[in-house]
């Protein structure tokens, strides 16, 4: 199978799965744990229930008070967007040293100026590494980078690095054992 093949899978467990032993397949789940990592830094960090116009314990029945309980309410409370993929690639991106793990998500959530309209990603990679605070800010990774990037091989080389670190895990045993233990 091609990356691409390997990249429309359904199931990112089987993708992890095949990574032990299939290089194609390792770089096929690599890019899916980035894309996954991405989202949990840009997306679900944000997502909360916020502040509603109604209080959450008008929801608890009174005797004799009449009151009909909010059920779309209650059923936002429970949800949960996070799944044992979403935990699992959390912890490989806990694992990543702080560093690298930043450089790699900016390099993730670059879009080339040529690629998309206006927005605080379309940057080139000079553009990204004069504008690193702001952007790790974003990712909620500001405090991951002690030492500011000098330049765009050092950004390259620390981003690299760390998705080399992923692919020796995902072909490591030990490292599937954990993923298993990490998703239930």
């Amino acid at each position: 199978m091609t990356r691409d093949d390997w990249q429309r899978v359904a199931s990112p467990w089987r993708v992890v799965e095949a990574a032990a032993t299939d290089e194609v397949a390792r770089d096929a789940a690599v890019i899916r744990i980035i894309d996954t990592c991405l989202e949990l830094q840009l997306v679900l960090r944000h997502d909360s229930l916020g502040y509603q116009p109604f209080s959450v314990t008008g929801n608890v029945p009174m005797p004799g008070s009449g009151r009909n309980i909010d059920q779309a309410m209650l059923a936002a409370e429970r949800y949960r967007p996070e799944s044992e993929w979403h935990s699992a690639c959390a912890w490989l991106l806990d694992k990543l040293p702080r560093r690298q793990a930043a450089a790699m998500m900016m390099q993730a959530a670059r879009v080339r100026p040529d690629k998309l309209g206006s927005s605080q990603w379309s940057v080139t990679a000079s553009q990204m590494v004069g504008r690193q605070a702001l952007l790790l800010r974003d990712l909620g990774m500001a405090e991951h980078v002690r030492t500011p990037f000098a330049s765009v091989e050092d950004l390259q080389k620390a981003a690299q690095r760390a998705r080399k670190r992923l692919r020796e895990w995902l072909a490591d045993e030990a490292y599937q054992q954990h993923l298993d233990e990490v998703s239930g």
